[in-house]
């Protein structure tokens, strides 16, 4: 109950938060700004939603702006409050370590996701209005993913702020990811694949399975993987199906690997 207590407090503030509401205006109006680019033309009646997904949502909105928001969102959940002096009061309550890192992940995650569904769907009723033939299906499955990889990096950024004694450090610590996650990841695993060509030689796998473990172990390439498989009609069947299940077992570690590293940093600090 302590943990589900921490983590509707911290939902509850987090949506009726203003940055939110005005993130929910932000999603709104990008998508609906996407969904007008590629809108139909006098001679056709159907409606690009794949290729609104894949070509202007997914590599722009999806995969820069919604990882950046998690780090935002997270950042200072547990170094926030130590900073403030709060997180003793928090603790003098029966709420355990643990209670208050997994309850602010489940809040801040649960609250984000939220806005990414209120910012994404408003647009989409408007489009199912419309006189246009539009895949209301694929645009909320697309929604789906897009929510689990804000949830991804809440985790990542609130266990950076469990670990941390400062926001400021937690703040370095999640934007440190998030560049490496979104902008250095391809370069660099290039890079290191290229460097180490004679070792990977000698191993029982191939240069390809290597890229494509490097490729999955990414947070935001493993969700365009299956996002992509999703819209293709192809999720979890097809020949990568392999690299499907391999992006959905990372999605997974992301959320749970960093705010168990953080606790464990957090439960060793002495407030």
């Amino acid at each position: 109950m302590s943990l589900a207590a921490i983590a509707r407090k911290d939902f509850r503030e987090t949506v009726q938060s203003r940055g939110m509401i005005a993130l929910v205006v932000l999603f709104s109006l990008l998508v609906a700004a996407f969904a007008y680019a590629v809108r139909p033309t006098g001679e056709s009646e159907q409606f690009a939603t794949e290729l609104l997904l894949s070509a202007f949502v997914g590599r722009f909105l999806v995969t820069t702006l919604v990882p950046l928001v998690g780090v935002v969102v997270g950042y200072n959940a547990v170094s926030g409050e130590r900073e403030s002096g709060s997180l003793k009061l928090l603790l003098s309550l029966p709420h355990s370590r643990a209670d208050v890192v997994l309850g602010k992940v489940a809040g801040r995650g649960a609250a984000l996701a939220l806005a990414v569904f209120a910012g994404f769907l408003l647009p989409a009723l408007v489009l199912i209005a419309a006189p246009v033939v539009f895949n209301a299906g694929a645009f909320l499955g697309y929604t789906v993913f897009a929510a689990a990889l804000g949830v991804v990096f809440v985790a990542i950024s609130v266990g950076c702020s469990a670990a941390s004694s400062t926001q400021r450090r937690a703040l370095i610590g999640g934007v440190g990811v998030y560049v490496l996650f979104v902008l250095l990841w391809g370069p660099l695993t290039g890079q290191l694949v290229g460097a180490v060509g004679p070792v990977v030689d000698a191993l029982p796998v191939s240069a390809a399975q290597i890229n494509v473990f490097l490729r999955v172990s990414n947070p935001t390439t493993a969700v365009e993987a299956l996002s992509n498989a999703f819209l293709a009609e192809q999720l979890f069947s097809g020949d990568t199906v392999n690299q499907q299940l391999s992006a959905a077992a990372m999605l997974v570690f992301w959320t749970l690997a960093p705010p168990l590293a953080g606790l464990l940093k957090f439960d060793a600090d002495d407030l």
